[in-house]
């Protein structure tokens, strides 16, 4: 049994994949990564020290899902995330 010194100790993050798609995925070179971020915000904090200031522009108006559930629906950047979660990234197209 551990004793209570080893539980407050801990530091476990959950890993959490991160999905880039078209002209993001284009900037930043890769598919996407792992992180272990717990909300929205620091997986965008994590991207832009990650790729550097040209991906804010790509960014700027990117529809991004968690799970597959828009974050507009959800609690914005400020939505928790968890062991297992799929974070994605879209930028905006166009078409006719």
């Amino acid at each position: 049994m551990r004793s209570p010194e080893e539980d407050t100790n801990d530091t476990f993050e959950a890993m959490v994949e991160v999905k880039l798609f078209a002209t993001i995925r284009k900037v930043a070179g890769e598919k996407g990564f792992k992180t272990e971020a717990s909300n929205v915000q620091e997986v965008l904090e994590e991207i832009y020290r990650k790729y550097g200031p040209e991906i804010r522009s790509e960014m700027a108006y990117c529809t991004i899902l968690v799970n597959g559930r828009n974050i507009a629906h959800l609690r914005g950047k400020r939505t928790r995330l968890k062991e297992g979660d799929v974070i994605s990234f879209f930028p905006p197209l166009a078409g006719g």
